[in-house]
């Protein structure tokens, strides 16, 4: 049977969980089990994937960001070799002495046309060789005449003199580049400009080499990638030179909105800049010969075909992932909700195992087989306990019944001392000590017989306290003294019933009955922010420090309370169970001086004065 069964627990896994889903159970341990590890696997994975994809993004960045620096580089040595020939073409020419001649004419007649056609061949022998020159310009400054590769003629009559005043206004300083329009149409020009002096205040003329932006572009543009890639050269006065976007060429880049936001001078090789909703790849190389910058810039998406493949890998892999979490998911919760199956059959039928908990029930030997060994030892310890329960209700159904005829004994006792004081009175004629003292005891008792209410008033917890000291005080006669400081205000609060009497009491017995003087108690009521304090102060003989301390340690313990025995231990712990932890006595005391019990109780615990 014990085989049967433990067939039936183990069952087939696949079946199992078939079963589950056709009922459409989601909410059981093998689903959650199921969607949890599976989140989890693929948060793992996500988190992973975007992590190696984000490390690829940058090395891919930094790999298109290196791939821009050196096509700018090998741009910027392209266009320096062009600007340092041109450099060279000026000062080869201004050294030849057919030149000086033309720049410095007999004072007493000027240069005729052989002179003239000297140097336009020495001018054409440069511009023909170097293709990208558009012109070459020799000016001489005290005949006011140019000579060119494409003829000569007085300034005045000149059609292209947009590069005189660069030349005239700059006459001390060293030569220069700058970007111009030839004859204020086209093409767009780079001119190097270079003032001849015969001294440093003889100002003679001016070399001006004219290089076509349109022929240096071809070879500029033959390393730009992408058509959306902008390649600017910018002199130290921030003056464009060239732009493969002619439109910016002769502009101040700080004037150039497409170039506002971007500090190039901050940047030395790459840097990626936002602009807007797309992002930008800037790269800057400084020129080796020129005091200029090359700036290229490009959308930083120009390079997505470099990571398209990346791309889809990555996205490969991430659906395989997907589908391993997926598989290895429902294996592990499968796993994991076996014993739990077994441990419900168990619960279902737990009649089947024997008592000696060495039954067989189908678990792995792990933390499930202790959790199903414990329930079986638990439901017949249950049964253990029903049967126990069972004894003991018939236990209780008794003392109740015993309490039932209990409750006639303080009536008939009451009924009696009633009698016992009118016999009293009528034997001695009218009142004595013996009548007065049933009259308050049969008083006390009635008090007691009138509620079942285990909390009362303070006003008449000290009304019922007096009638038991009145009896005391009959019977110790002079020997006894109380005194009441009762502040108004507390009367109407709570307090345990029957809380001062013991107290009383216990002062009387084991304080002022061996004395050999009057006995003072002093009994004071004080109303505070928090709780209403009760002390009762007698000058007995007083305890011991170490009793004091043994009775105080006794009554922050917990105390089992005796139905049979008042005192001072009965109290504390009646007042702790009624009115919380924070209510309960202490006691100070001195030997031959006096004891005083402290009843602490907080407030609030009726809605009379609030």
């Amino acid at each position: 049977m014990k085989d049967k069964h433990n067939n039936k627990l183990s069952g087939n896994p696949k079946n199992m969980i078939l079963k589950y889903i056709q009922d459409y159970r989601f909410n059981s341990i093998f689903v959650k089990s199921f969607a949890i590890i599976l989140v989890l696997l693929v948060f793992t994975f996500t988190v992973i994937m975007l992590a190696v994809s984000n490390k690829m993004n940058g090395i891919i960045t930094r790999e298109v960001g290196s791939m821009s620096v050196n096509s700018l580089g090998k741009t910027r040595d392209r266009v320096d070799v062009v600007m340092e020939e041109a450099v060279q073409i000026s000062g080869q020419l201004s050294l030849d002495d057919d030149i000086k001649k033309f720049l410095l004419p007999d004072t007493k007649e000027l240069f005729g046309r052989d002179q003239t056609a000297k140097v336009k061949a020495k001018i054409e022998m440069y511009s023909g060789v170097f293709n990208y020159i558009d012109t070459i310009y020799v000016y001489s400054n005290k005949s006011r005449y140019i000579v060119s590769n494409e003829g000569g003629g007085k300034l005045s009559e000149f059609d292209d003199i947009t590069w005189l005043d660069n030349l005239t206004e700059r006459e001390y300083e060293p030569a220069r580049m700058i970007s111009r329009v030839k004859r204020n149409s086209y093409p767009y020009l780079i001119s190097y400009i270079q003032p001849l002096r015969l001294t440093q205040m003889q100002f003679l003329g001016g070399i001006i080499v004219n290089i076509d932006i349109s022929k240096m572009k071809e070879l500029i543009v033959s390393n730009i990638k992408d058509s959306r890639e902008t390649l600017t050269i910018v002199d130290n006065r921030n003056n464009i030179l060239f732009s493969s976007n002619e439109k910016h060429i002769m502009k101040k880049i700080d004037k150039v909105d497409y170039y506002k936001d971007i500090k190039f001078q901050d940047i030395d090789g790459y840097q990626i800049i936002h602009d807007g909703d797309q992002e930008l790849l800037v790269t800057v190389a400084s020129s080796n010969e020129f005091n200029w910058k090359y700036i290229s810039t490009v959308p930083l998406n120009a390079y997505d075909e470099y990571n398209k493949s990346t791309r889809g890998f990555y996205f490969k892999l991430f659906l395989a992932c997907i589908l391993i979490s997926i598989v290895a998911s429902f294996i592990i919760a499968l796993y994991c909700y076996t014993p739990v199956k077994n441990i419900l059959n168990l619960l279902k039928h737990p009649d089947i195992y024997e008592e000696s908990y060495s039954v067989d029930i189908g678990l792995r030997k792990d933390e499930t087989h202790e959790i199903a060994l414990n329930i079986v030892r638990n439901l017949y310890s249950n049964k253990q306990m029903q049967a126990e329960m069972k004894s003991y209700t018939n236990i209780i159904d008794k003392a109740q019944l015993t309490a039932l005829q209990a409750q006639i004994s303080p009536h008939f006792l009451y009924n009696t001392l009633e009698n016992i004081r009118w016999r009293a009175v009528e034997i001695c004629r009218g009142d004595n000590e013996v009548s007065q003292i049933i009259l308050n005891l049969s008083e006390m008792l009635r008090i007691s017989l009138e509620s079942d209410q285990q909390l009362v008033s303070i006003e008449e917890e000290i009304k019922n306290t007096k009638l038991y000291i009145k009896i005391l005080q009959l019977r110790y006669e002079d020997k006894l003294q109380v005194l009441w400081e009762v502040d108004e205000k507390a009367a109407g609060y709570q307090i345990v019933k029957v809380s001062l009497q013991p107290i009383i009491e216990n002062a009387v017995y084991h304080g002022i009955k061996p004395l050999r003087k009057l006995g003072v108690i002093t009994i004071s009521v004080d109303k505070l922010e928090d709780k209403i304090v009760i002390r009762v102060k007698d000058n007995g003989i007083g305890m011991s420090r170490e009793e004091v301390e043994r009775l105080n340690r006794d009554m922050s313990e917990k105390y089992i309370l005796q139905e049979d025995h008042i005192g001072i231990r009965n109290v504390n712990q009646r007042i702790k169970l009624l009115m919380g932890d924070e209510a309960g006595l202490e006691i100070e005391s001195e030997e031959n001086i006096g004891t005083t019990v402290t009843l602490i109780l907080p407030l609030p615990k009726t809605t009379d004065n609030l």
